[in-house]
C-alpha cells in the first residue's frame, strides 16, 4: 500500500464508548461524530447512511471476531476516510458468528476509488484478524493509545 492507514487516520476519527443499540444507530452516532469533527458535511450524512445500510442488507460487515467493517464509496467524500469506533461492551451489529463487536472500522471513500478502497478494505482486515491486537484496541483508553496500537500493528501487518 502507498499510505499507511494512519494517514487516513488522526484522533479526531477514533470514537471510544459507543454504546448505540441498532445498527442503524450506530453508524449514525459515527457520521454525527465526523460531522462535528468536520470530516464530513452535516449535508452528506444521510446519503452516507442510506449507502451504507444499503450495503448492510446485502450482507453484514460484521465479519466475526468481534469486527465489523462498514464502507461505502460515494461522490461526497474526496479522499479516503477511516473512522475506529470502540466499544468495551460491545455492540449489535448481525455479526455472522453470532457475537458482539467492539471495534467498527467505518471506511468511507470517493466513487472514483474502487482500487483504493479495496486495498484499505483488505488491510483493515488483515489487520484485524489479530486477536490480541483486537483485545489490545477493545481496552483502549484515549484516542493516542488506540492510534499507536494501530501504527504498530500497521507494521506488522504489510
Amino acid at each position: 500500500m502507498e499510505k499507511n492507514i494512519i494517514d487516513y487516520l488522526d484522533k479526531d476519527c477514533v470514537i471510544l464508548g459507543l454504546k448505540q443499540k441498532s445498527k442503524k444507530n450506530i453508524l449514525s452516532a459515527i457520521l454525527d461524530h465526523l460531522i462535528q469533527k468536520k470530516k464530513i458535511n452535516k449535508a452528506d450524512k444521510n446519503p452516507i447512511l442510506k449507502v451504507l445500510l444499503q450495503r448492510e442488507e446485502m450482507g453484514s460487515t460484521a465479519i466475526g471476531g468481534y469486527i465489523a467493517l462498514p464502507h461505502a464509496r460515494v461522490d461526497c467524500v474526496k479522499d479516503v476516510l477511516v473512522c475506529f469506533a470502540i466499544s468495551s461492551e460491545g455492540l449489535n451489529f448481525d455479526s455472522l458468528d453470532q457475537e458482539v463487536v467492539n471495534i467498527i472500522a467505518l471506511l468511507l471513500s470517493n466513487q472514483k476509488e474502487a482500487g483504493m478502497h479495496l486495498k484499505t478494505l483488505a488491510f483493515l482486515a488483515r489487520m484485524l484478524r489479530d486477536k490480541y491486537f483486537v483485545q489490545q484496541l477493545k481496552n483502549a483508553k484515549t484516542e493516542e493509545e488506540v492510534l499507536n496500537l494501530l501504527n504498530k500493528q500497521q507494521q506488522i501487518a504489510r
